[in-house]
């Protein structure tokens, strides 16, 4: 390649860099902007909407960041899988991935309450009081179950669940599961952003509309970063219920509204379990 094409490779780099700076630079102003907005000029502008709050948290948290690596199921885990009459089971990925089919099917009512489904998975699982019921997915067909941590859940992570699968007759038929486990707190405890900055954070980035109800609002975690030893870094996150069913993430350490889609989630997640399970 020629020393001039070179040179425009390089400038056309840089331009889209520039571009990209420049839109998190107005993106992180308009952010602090809100930030700034008196709490009386934010509640006009949500009353002019007819966009309601609901008993919201008012008490300031402080929390850090924490981390976790993927536990690896062990003689005691397996020892336990080989007591039960009604599992044959499989540990791919060195013993990090668990896959086990039942002999006999278990009947699930989705419809019931999530106490009830809670009891009967967890009466199948291993380390089952980690993992809190987070809802069945009609699409996909299955249950899903995060795993929580000092009992906030782990939203979305693929090292921290068990998925269910149900057959045409809405019975478990078999599941796979994933824990973490070494979790340890990172850095300095911050103030987290309140809950209703955070639902501000969802009127700036136009997720509220007219007469929308801010119904409830849970303090999770999602992951931040994973490292490359195996390490994955996670924030506190709000999770955000609007009009009881559509659901929103924002971190509650910096503020950013979290892109997430649990259909997504689980064809990206059965995907990637199935092939490191090749592997």
């Amino acid at each position: 390649m020629q020393w001039g094409q070179i040179k425009t490779l390089f400038i056309v780099c840089f331009l889209i860099l520039d571009v990209f700076l420049v839109q998190q630079f107005f993106e992180k102003r308009e952010q602090a902007q809100i930030g700034l907005l008196p709490d009386s000029t934010i509640e006009e502008q949500l009353e002019a909407e007819k966009i309601t709050l609901g008993d919201l948290p008012k008490e300031s948290i402080k929390e850090t960041y924490i981390s976790a690596r993927r536990y690896v199921f062990n003689d005691e885990d397996q020892k336990k899988l080989d007591e039960s009459e009604n599992q044959s089971y499989q540990l791919f990925n060195d013993g990090t991935i668990l896959l086990s089919e039942l002999e006999e099917s278990v009947p699930i009512d989705v419809e019931a309450s999530d106490e009830d489904i809670t009891t009967k998975v967890k009466d199948q699982i291993l380390h089952g009081e980690n993992y809190e019921y987070w809802g069945y997915n009609k699409e996909a067909n299955k249950l899903l179950f995060f795993q929580s941590y000092k009992d906030n859940p782990i939203f979305f992570n693929e090292s921290g669940v068990v998925i269910v699968f149900l057959n045409e007759n809405q019975e478990m038929t078999r599941y796979v599961q994933t824990m973490l486990d070494d979790f340890n707190k990172t850095g300095e405890k911050q103030e987290l952003i309140k809950p209703k900055q955070a639902a501000i954070t969802l009127f700036s980035r136009n997720e509220l509309y007219n007469g929308d109800n801010v119904s409830d609002m849970n303090l999770g975690y999602y992951t931040l970063v994973p490292l490359s030893n195996g390490l994955q870094v996670f924030a506190p996150t709000w999770k955000i219920l609007v009009n009881g069913e559509r659901q929103y993430y924002v971190n509650a350490m910096e503020g950013q509204l979290i892109s997430m889609d649990e259909n997504t989630f689980v064809e990206d997640t059965i995907q990637n379990l199935l092939d490191q399970i090749e592997q």
